[in-house]
């Protein structure tokens, strides 16, 4: 494992147990390399399927989760990057089409393929491996310049990408997905599940189950992170006072809403608005 304020990266972590994440965001860009492992990703009210020889990525302050069904003969193994997206700034002012590119990739209204196939002998795994296997070695006085050589090689390497991703991009469950749909349309109101269970001509009990089965989550905690990522995008772009932000995402008590919005994202509304504005 490799880490600083700024740079967190470990190779081939591995997980035996069953492994399943709450909905989380994150100031950083995320990179993760699935070398073995199937599941299941959430992300912006869609799941994607998860399989080995895939590359994930998150964009900074993108809600996601991850859900990965572990067995003895197949455990979760990945190689996990997170990376303040201002470090490279400096690196890429000489490389303006990369820097575009990179610009493009970490914007919040960023169209990103968030699962991608990629095989192992990707010159991009290359480079995970590579540096892995090496930084141990390395003398900690260079610390900042090797990772800023390998935070460009890999964004190189992801610009060199071929198109067609969108071919390796696999919706989960139909129902799963009418199910996230209705919450996105109705995340400001008074949540009922018979409302949502009508509407798709199911039962309350086989809605609720179905969907639990089917991302490991319930509906209710769901709808909560919902909210709160339509609460990121309205700190991002208004200057609505919290209360009002609060109320627009169907979080009417504002010492709830900031109880809420702590607990996913990790700060509070006040905290996450001030990060955006440094």
């Amino acid at each position: 494992m490799v880490q600083s304020n700024w740079f967190h990266y470990e190779y081939r972590k591995t997980s035996t147990d069953y492994f399943r994440e709450v909905f989380h965001a994150h100031s950083q860009m995320e990179l993760t390399y699935v070398h073995e492992g199937r599941g299941l990703l959430i992300i912006d009210g869609t799941s994607y399927s998860i399989e080995p020889s895939t590359l994930l990525v998150f964009p900074p302050f993108q809600m996601h989760r991850i859900q990965i069904q572990v067995t003895e003969k197949e455990p979760f193994i990945r190689s996990v990057l997170t990376f303040e997206p201002a470090v490279l700034h400096s690196y890429l002012n000489d490389f303006p089409s990369l820097k575009g590119f990179f610009q493009r990739l970490t914007a919040q209204q960023a169209n990103v393929h968030p699962v991608n196939a990629m095989a192992e002998t990707e010159p991009f795994v290359a480079l995970l491996k590579q540096f892995g296997s090496t930084m141990g070695s390395r003398r900690e006085a260079d610390f900042e310049e090797n990772m800023g050589v390998f935070l460009l090689s890999l964004v190189h390497q992801l610009k060199q990408s071929p198109d067609g991703e969108s071919a390796f991009l696999k919706k989960h469950n139909h129902h799963v997905e009418d199910i996230m749909g209705w919450i996105e349309k109705h995340y400001m109101e008074p949540f009922r599940l018979e409302d949502l269970a009508g509407e798709l001509h199911l039962s309350p009990y086989h809605v609720a189950h179905l969907f639990k089965e089917s991302t490991g989550t319930t509906i209710v905690a769901y709808t909560r992170a919902t909210r709160i990522r339509h609460a990121c995008s309205l700190l991002r772009k208004s200057t609505l006072p919290l209360s009002e932000i609060g109320c627009r995402v169907g979080i009417a008590n504002p010492s709830y809403f900031s109880k809420i919005f702590s607990q996913i994202m990790g700060v509070t509304p006040l905290t996450y608005r001030q990060h955006l504005v440094k």
